[in-house]
């Protein structure tokens, strides 16, 4: 018998504080769909009023971001199956009066840019599903010069507080050069912080990227070991680090931070081959790497997608170049498509065939995908 929806009765929001159900229900609906979906872990009572009171929860699309020396533009791919995207946001080179803008990441629907014409370029986001933009305030003067670029950035979001962060790693350009002191920025806040930072190592690895997942910001060190480093957003301090996989961290390879279904992901591309193997830290309940895909990309001039390669455990996508001129983004659906994996299993997948384009782009450039799912949620509440 199915339980009927919760309508009456209080609900127990903090020690000794209780609210009537339909109280805490009209709390609930004035969150962001991303605030709903961390409240559904509380208790077992929470997650069933959401459920039964508050709008479902869309899964993720996937958002392609496109930038060139000419234009800018962001589509969302609502049908993967059936090669259905569309452009949400566009911006050409004369209108924004820069060279080049990149994407620095997503998080709960919101875009972060940065402005790559200079180091310590502007930072804006970007709500593409209302076309809504903030700038944020610029770095200190002192890290303007050799710093600031894309890649040294990472946006966040805690969900204790529902507050998001923007961090920036003082690296040099060169993506090498340690750092114990790092910039934080709280959304809403008038200007940057400096926060003390110790991490093993001795260089930061600019190149492997720099990601936030569930709270918590990652990027790798170089030392003795190749290590990935937690950064805890809320209490701005490192939790834990973690050595990588044994044989990802050498010169033979090519590894990349990314997202996999809320946890932090590791691809890692062998040189001189097409195939990815895909770690998850964390999957196995400890801080420690599980090895979930093998990808090979075969005969077909494609490469894969990043930082967001896999989608739903159903579809992996892949970037194609036509010479000079043109970008292409494909998704292929996995022969095993919605069976979930075991604990221990590796997925392995073979690209042979083009799949279906998604999405297009008529010049050359830097394509960059994410998960992403649209909100309304307005960025005039952040204006200092």
């Amino acid at each position: 018998m199915a339980t009927p929806p919760p309508t009456d009765g209080e609900v127990d929001v903090d020690e000794g504080l209780s609210l009537p159900t339909d109280a805490f229900v009209e709390i609930l609906l004035r969150l962001p769909p991303s605030c709903r979906l961390w409240a559904r872990l509380v208790c077992r009572h929470w997650r069933d009023v959401i459920d039964a009171r508050t709008p479902r929860i869309p899964p993720p699309k996937v958002l392609a971001f496109f930038t060139s020396n000419k234009s800018a533009s962001v589509y969302v791919v609502d049908d993967l199956e059936r090669g259905r995207g569309r452009q949400v946001w566009r911006v050409s080179a004369k209108e924004r009066r820069i060279r080049r803008v990149a994407a620095v990441g997503t998080c709960n629907g919101l875009l972060c840019l940065c402005d790559e014409d200079k180091p310590g370029g502007a930072i804006a986001l970007l709500n593409p599903a209302t076309g809504k933009k903030l700038r944020v305030p610029p770095l200190p003067v002192s890290y303007r010069g050799l710093y600031g670029y894309a890649e040294a950035y990472t946006f966040g979001f805690v969900p204790e507080t529902g507050k998001y962060k923007l961090l920036h790693l003082p690296c040099r350009g060169n993506s090498t050069g340690g750092f114990s002191v790092l910039q934080a920025f709280t959304l809403g806040d008038a200007a940057w912080r400096d926060v003390a930072v110790v991490a093993p190592g001795d260089s930061c690895r600019l190149h492997a990227g720099v990601v936030s997942v569930g709270g918590a910001a990652y990027w790798v060190t170089k030392g003795m070991v190749d290590r990935v480093v937690s950064f805890d957003l809320r209490d701005e301090r490192v939790a834990f680090d973690a050595a990588l996989p044994v044989g990802t961290g050498g010169q033979g390879s090519r590894c990349q931070l990314v997202e996999f279904h809320g946890r932090l992901g590791l691809a890692v591309t062998a040189y001189r081959t097409e195939k990815t193997e895909l770690w998850v830290l964390g999957d196995d309940g400890r801080q420690r790497w599980s090895k979930r895909y093998s990808v090979r990309v075969e005969g077909v001039g494609h490469r894969l997608a990043a930082p967001h390669f896999a989608h739903g455990g159903e579809y992996v996508l892949t970037v194609q170049s036509e010479g000079w001129e043109k970008r292409h983004l494909h998704s292929h659906r996995m022969r095993d498509a919605g069976r979930r994996l075991l604990s221990s299993e590796v997925r392995s997948v073979r690209i042979e065939e083009p799949g279906t384009a998604v999405a297009s782009f008529k010049e050359p450039g830097c394509l960059r995908t994410f998960a992403y799912v649209e909100t309304t949620e307005p960025l005039s509440v952040y204006k200092v």
